[in-house]
């Protein structure tokens, strides 16, 4: 393809950035269309982490072979840093070889995720048009990656300032987290504690008080300057990767980690493979194939096989982890196909014949998180 052939991004998040930056930097006129006027907004400065489970290849290893600099807050946890609490409240420590993970934050602050790869974009010459909401693509090839389009699963939590020392704790327990989970990131004076859900949207407000709750008589933590935030997550059964002449990317795409929500590599990877496709003019629905489908089908028998553990499963899964010389490897084989997965995810994807929308939640008067944010969806 011709190298000065200009390229048509639409959305500022972490995949449209990622393959805005690869293609700037391989001589590409980029023009890059974000409806909102800044990166980030659809966060709150909340806390989120980067897995580093699923590949052999270390994470930051991932980012620096796929043109992205760490110019963002990117703490390394590992087992000493970590404590997963079950529905009997027993706390169970792991070990791990690396970092089981690295937190970010998300949202408009200089040190964000958001904000580095922007600054990156514009250092490599990305042209950003802010406010700008595309009605149609005329170009002979678009990347698209605007985010989810439907709530499949939501957060509730809070943002606060606290003393506590650095530490992540993950909660399991379908009273406090229907079929997903809670979770504390402290990192260096900030935290965030969410509980997730993936049914019963409009019982938010219940669940995220009974899992602040469990926190409080878990540890000794002083909470301050709190403020509430919402999110939700999208996947589909089977990703849909293009279209005509549109590349979709990220939750677009329909790619999430459809057990934990760990898609962030997923947005940025696909946001990679768009650009490699592009530039080395390459079938982008064959590198997807190869390289993401695998991992984000395992990932829909993962969540199958875990929404049938209950909490009973869930005490199982902290205790068989705690006895573990290291958890790396076994969630890696967790995170990767086999063939009881291939036939999981057959059973799944029939499962999930759409997208999981909670109808209860959409009436003219809920204030859920769905009901506030996702009202584009409809």
């Amino acid at each position: 393809m011709n190298k000065n052939k200009a390229v048509t991004i639409v959305g500022a998040g972490p995949g449209g950035l990622t393959a805005a930056i690869n293609l700037a930097q391989n001589g590409y006129e980029v023009n890059l269309y974000e409806q909102n006027e800044e990166v980030g907004l659809r966060f709150n400065g909340d806390f989120q982490g980067l897995e580093n489970w699923s590949d052999e290849e270390d994470t930051l290893s991932i980012l620096r072979r796929i043109g992205i600099k760490v110019n963002f807050v990117c703490h390394p946890y590992d087992g000493e840093d970590c404590l997963f609490i079950g529905p009997n409240k027993k706390s169970v420590h792991i070990k791990t070889s690396r970092p089981l993970f690295y937190l970010i934050e998300r949202g408009t602050d200089t040190n964000s995720l958001d904000q580095g790869l922007k600054r990156q974009a514009e250092k490599a010459g990305v042209n950003i048009h802010w406010n700008q909401k595309l009605d149609s693509i005329k170009d002979e090839i678009a990347i698209v990656g605007t985010g989810p389009k439907a709530a499949d699963a939501i957060a509730k939590g809070i943002v606060f300032k606290t003393s506590h020392k650095n530490i992540s704790i993950g909660f399991a327990d379908n009273r406090i987290a229907p079929k997903a989970y809670a979770y504390l990131l402290v990192n260096n004076g900030k935290a965030t504690f969410a509980t997730c859900m993936f049914e019963d949207f409009k019982n938010e407000r219940k669940y995220f008080d009974r899992a602040l709750s469990a926190l409080n008589s878990s540890i000794n933590i002083d909470i301050n300057e709190a403020k509430e935030f919402g999110g939700f997550a999208n996947f589909f059964n089977e990703p849909i990767v293009a279209k005509n002449n549109i590349l979709y990317i990220g939750e677009n795409a329909g790619f999430q980690d459809a057990l934990w929500g760990f898609g962030i590599k997923y947005a940025m990877l696909s946001g990679y493979y768009a650009a490699q496709s592009i530039m080395c003019n390459q079938d982008y629905t064959e590198l997807c194939r190869t390289n993401l489908f695998p991992k984000f089908k395992t990932s829909l028998a993962n969540r199958w096989l875990f929404s049938h553990l209950y909490n009973t499963g869930y005490s199982i899964m902290f205790d068989a982890m705690a006895r573990l010389d290291d958890v790396i490897p076994t969630l890696r084989n967790h995170y990767n196909t086999s063939v009881q997965k291939r036939i999981a995810y057959k059973i799944a994807k029939r499962w999930y014949k759409t997208r999981l929308i909670d109808k209860q939640c959409m009436h003219k008067n809920c204030d859920c998180v769905w009901c506030r944010h996702g009202k584009h969806a409809h």
